[in-house]
C-alpha cells in the first residue's frame, strides 16, 4: 500500500497534462501512486499519457465516458488504496515538498485528518496571486466590514492576518522543520482551529494543496457531489465540519493560466469565463445548504446572502443575462436593504434595456477598474495586466 494516493482528473489538458504528471513525478516523497482519470477527453490527453508513461507502475490511467470532475475525483477516490489522499487537477503542479511535508503532518499527528497549505494562482513570468493569503487578509475582512460582522476581527494585540480564521499558531515542529528549512519560504507557521463558521466567507482551502487521512474520510463516507462547480468546497466543508483544520503557511501548488507553451490553456478553468455565473450560485447555494436552511432569520446572514446576491448580479450582467440580474438585485435589496451599491446597479440595469448594451458596457468598465485595482495592489504588474486583457480579446473573437 502507498503512502499517499494522488487523484487527478482531467479532460482535454493534453497541453499541460505532462507538466501535472511530472509534478508529482518529481516529489521529495516518491511514496506514493498515481491515479489519473481521464474523462472521455476528445483530445489526445489519455494518447499522451499512455505514450509518455508507459512505463511508470505507479501510475493507473483510468478512462471514462464524460462525466464531470466531480465523478471522475470519485472514481479515483474508490480506486485508491494509499494511507493518505491528496488531489491535483490536469493545470495545477505541484511543489516538490509538497507530499513529503503534508505526510509528515499527520504522521506526526495521529489525531488529525486534514491539513493543507498555500495555492498560488501562476499568470507566468513570476505573476502570482497567493491563495489563501489575500482571502483571509484582504477579501474577506472587506466583506465582513461591509455587511457589519465582527467575525473576521483581529484578537486584540495581533497584526497576523491568518488568525483572523485560525484560533492558534505555531511553529512548525519536529516533523517539519529540516523540510521547510532548505526551502526559500520564511515565517512559515502551522495554523490550527475549527473553522466551519468561517467558511461561509467563502473558500479558506481547496483540494489541490490539501491531504486528507483515508480513515477519516471514510468515517465520512462523503464524496464529491456531482452536478455543480464548487464541489471541492462541499467535499472540504465536511472535513471542516467535523475535523480541526490544520494549514501550513507555504506554498504547496502552483494553479497554471497558462500552458508550459505560455499559451492561453486550451481549455478554460471550471470556475472561470462563462462559468464564472453557473459558479457563483453554486457558492450561494452552498451559503443556504451550511447556514441558512439552519438559520433563517440570522441578520447577518441574510446580509451575506444579499451580497452574495449583488456580486452574482454582476456575473450575470457580464454575461448578457439581464432579466437574471435585475432577479438578484431584487433578492439582495430584500436581504440587505442598505447596500447602496445594489440599489445602484439595479438602476443601471433598468435604464439599460438591452442586455446586450448593458453587457458591453458594464464589461468594458469591470475590465478597466479591476486591471486598475490589481495594479495598485501589486498583485499585477502593468505588463501583465495588459497581457491579460489581450487574451481575454483574442477569447471573445474567437
Amino acid at each position: 500500500m502507498p503512502l499517499v494516493s494522488v487523484i487527478l482528473p482531467t479532460y482535454n489538458r493534453a497541453d499541460t497534462i505532462r507538466r501535472a504528471i511530472e509534478s508529482v513525478r518529481n516529489q521529495t516523497l516518491q511514496d506514493w501512486e498515481l491515479l489519473v482519470v481521464d474523462d472521455g477527453s476528445t483530445d489526445d490527453t489519455a494518447d499522451v499519457i499512455a505514450a509518455r508513461y508507459a512505463g511508470e507502475p505507479r501510475l493507473k490511467l483510468i478512462r471514462q465516458e464524460n462525466q464531470g470532475v466531480s465523478a471522475a475525483r470519485n472514481a479515483g477516490l474508490r480506486a485508491s488504496s494509499g494511507k493518505y489522499l491528496a488531489f491535483i487537477d490536469s493545470d495545477d503542479e505541484f511543489l516538490t515538498h509538497h507530499l513529503e511535508l503534508e505526510s509528515a503532518f499527520l504522521e506526526s499527528h495521529p489525531e488529525e485528518n486534514i491539513v493543507s497549505s498555500e495555492l498560488w494562482e501562476c499568470f507566468g513570468r513570476d505573476s502570482f496571486i497567493r491563495h489563501y493569503q489575500i482571502e483571509i487578509w484582504q477579501w474577506y475582512p472587506e466583506v465582513a466590514r461591509i455587511i457589519g460582522s465582527r467575525m473576521l476581527d483581529l484578537p486584540p494585540g495581533e497584526t497576523d492576518n491568518f488568525l483572523r480564521v485560525y484560533q492558534t499558531r505555531e511553529p512548525v515542529g519536529e516533523w517539519g522543520r529540516r523540510i521547510v528549512g532548505r526551502l526559500p519560504y520564511e515565517n512559515v507557521y502551522l495554523y490550527r482551529g475549527h473553522i466551519f463558521e468561517q467558511l461561509r466567507w467563502g473558500y479558506l482551502m481547496c483540494t489541490q494543496p490539501t491531504m486528507i487521512r483515508r480513515s477519516g474520510w471514510e468515517k465520512i463516507g462523503h464524496e464529491f457531489e456531482k452536478g455543480y462547480l464548487a464541489e471541492d468546497f462541499g467535499f472540504l466543508a465536511e472535513f471542516i465540519r467535523r475535523y480541526k483544520a490544520n494549514y501550513i503557511s507555504i506554498p504547496g501548488c502552483f494553479k497554471h493560466e497558462l500552458a508550459p507553451n505560455g499559451r492561453p490553456l486550451s481549455e478554460d478553468h471550471l470556475a472561470t469565463g462563462r462559468r464564472t455565473y453557473f459558479m457563483g450560485e453554486c457558492m450561494m447555494r452552498n451559503l443556504e445548504r451550511l447556514f441558512l436552511t439552519e438559520r433563517p432569520d440570522d441578520p447577518e446572514l441574510r446580509r451575506l446572502y444579499g451580497w452574495l446576491q449583488y456580486r452574482l448580479a454582476h456575473c450575470a450582467i457580464s454575461q448578457g443575462h439581464r432579466d437574471e440580474a435585475l432577479s438578484h438585485l431584487n433578492n439582495s435589496r430584500r436581504n440587505f436593504p442598505g447596500l447602496a451599491r445594489a440599489m445602484a446597479l439595479y438602476s443601471a440595469a433598468k435604464i439599460i434595456p438591452r442586455a446586450s448594451l448593458l453587457q458591453k458596457t458594464y464589461n468594458n468598465c469591470y475590465s478597466l477598474n479591476y486591471a486598475l485595482g490589481a495594479i495598485l495592489r501589486q498583485e499585477l504588474s502593468i505588463s501583465d495586466a495588459a497581457r491579460k486583457a489581450a487574451r481575454r480579446l483574442r477569447a471573445k473573437e474567437i
